[in-house]
């Protein structure tokens, strides 16, 4: 399907290429990619635009004269004979086991792309003055079970025609990825990921060392974005941190935290939780600073949000401004059994303690919350709300949870974000 001539795609959304001088390409390369079709003809393209002199000619050339056994690139031909402006060379990203594999690489997918090149000089995409100067390499996917020619041609000369306007206008730009990046899902790695930037969240505590009941308890829980699970310290002492696999399994689209309550080697408990798969990985804020410290940078090394825990930690702000690297999570947490007692009467200072970190941090509460007591914790700040027994010990699971959502105010998220980009 051509992209319309009149299609503009806005500079707030690509950014301008400050290496770019008019039209003309002066040492470098463009990136492009896109994603267009259904299974199983799906077309998938990732290019480099670039001058014949500079390194885009360097690998042109390499790719042409180097090929690799079931990747043998192609130039794309409109037709035999008749190679197409600027020069670009195709490279097959799946093996081509056999003829069918060729035939299609060769017939259309190659028309394709040549075709999509072409049209791009001819809209203006590429300036035409140009095209004798430039080469484009373009990766083509074509998966072994796609059949339908037809099909095969189109995605392709979309996809191609795409990636091409997105090179050219140097899309996305940076502050565009900074923007999409806690938004978007990978269609394809099976489960959302949720970096806890909406709150407020309620965050289900499973302190009970028993799997059968913790698994009930979850395929119980109802299916919403704001509900985080938390492998407690029981329940990880009992199965070790592989249990926060288990839990992933059941319920790959919410966040799981791995409730270490990390006291030394904080690096690599850190990535003990990296590796069972946790979203946030919990250290106690009794630890050494340097501990808690190389717990934090270790999660950042591996993706995980990390969360200070405070239980039995007089002044968390104080250890907060020692700290060198902050949490992403404080938990102001009052234990088990001191929570009937006056000693466990208060969560403290919410707001002076997200101060302290410059506003940067979500704060959860744990330790004796109730429904009546959501307005109150989320009223004082809190982020996150930590519950156990309130639900966990329940007779209905799916009924109590329901009753702290409504009460925070949560509606329900519509799991599939539909986003279209140009």
């Amino acid at each position: 399907m051509p992209i319309p001539k009149n299609k503009k795609i806005k500079n707030r959304d690509v950014g301008v290429n400050p290496n770019r001088v008019g039209n003309r390409l002066e040492g470098e390369f463009l990136v492009g990619e896109a994603l267009v079709g259904e299974e199983p003809e799906l077309a998938h393209i990732d290019l480099i635009i670039g001058n014949k002199k500079d390194a885009a000619g360097m690998a042109f050339a390499t790719a042409l004269a180097q090929p690799r056994q079931g990747h043998t690139p192609v130039l794309a031909v409109i037709r035999p004979n008749l190679p197409t402006k600027p020069s670009t060379l195709i490279v097959p990203k799946v093996t081509m086991r056999n003829l069918e594999d060729a035939e299609k690489m060769f017939g259309p997918a190659q028309s394709a792309v040549a075709k999509a090149v072409a049209d791009a000089v001819e809209d203006g995409i590429i300036p035409k003055e140009q095209a004798e100067k430039l080469v484009v390499i373009v990766s083509v996917f074509i998966h072994p079970r796609g059949k339908d020619y037809q099909r095969i041609y189109r995605y392709n000369y979309s996809a191609t025609k795409l990636a091409i306007s997105r090179a050219m206008q140097n899309f996305p730009c940076v502050d565009k990825v900074l923007e999409e990046k806690d938004k978007s899902i990978h269609a394809m790695i099976g489960f959302r990921i949720n970096n806890l930037k909406k709150p407020p969240y309620i965050e289900v505590a499973l302190d009970i060392p028993d799997w059968r009941r913790v698994e009930g308890v979850i395929r119980a829980l109802p299916r919403s974005d704001a509900i985080i699970i938390e492998a407690g310290t029981p329940l990880i002492k009992r199965y070790g941190v592989e249990v926060v696999q288990k839990i992933h399994n059941l319920r790959p689209e919410s966040v799981v935290v791995a409730d270490l309550k990390t006291l030394d080697t904080g690096n690599l408990e850190a990535r003990m939780a990296g590796d069972a798969t946790a979203d946030v990985a919990g250290f106690s804020g009794l630890a050494p600073l340097k501990t808690m410290e190389k717990f934090i940078e270790e999660c950042r090394k591996v993706g995980n949000l990390s969360l200070m825990d405070t239980i039995n930690v007089q002044d968390p702000a104080a250890v907060l401004r020692k700290l060198k690297v902050k949490p992403d999570i404080i938990e102001l947490h009052r234990a088990i059994d001191v929570e009937n007692t006056e000693q466990g009467s208060e969560w403290g200072n919410i707001r002076g303690i997200k101060k302290v970190c410059g506003n940067k941090v979500l704060v959860a509460v744990a330790g004796g919350i109730r429904v009546d007591k959501v307005k109150k914790a989320l009223g004082a700040g809190a982020d996150i709300l930590v519950v156990g027994r309130a639900i966990t010990a329940a007779k209905d699971v799916n009924r109590a949870a329901r009753a702290f959502l409504q009460e925070m105010g949560v509606e329900e998220v519509d799991q599939f974000r539909v986003m279209t980009d140009f």
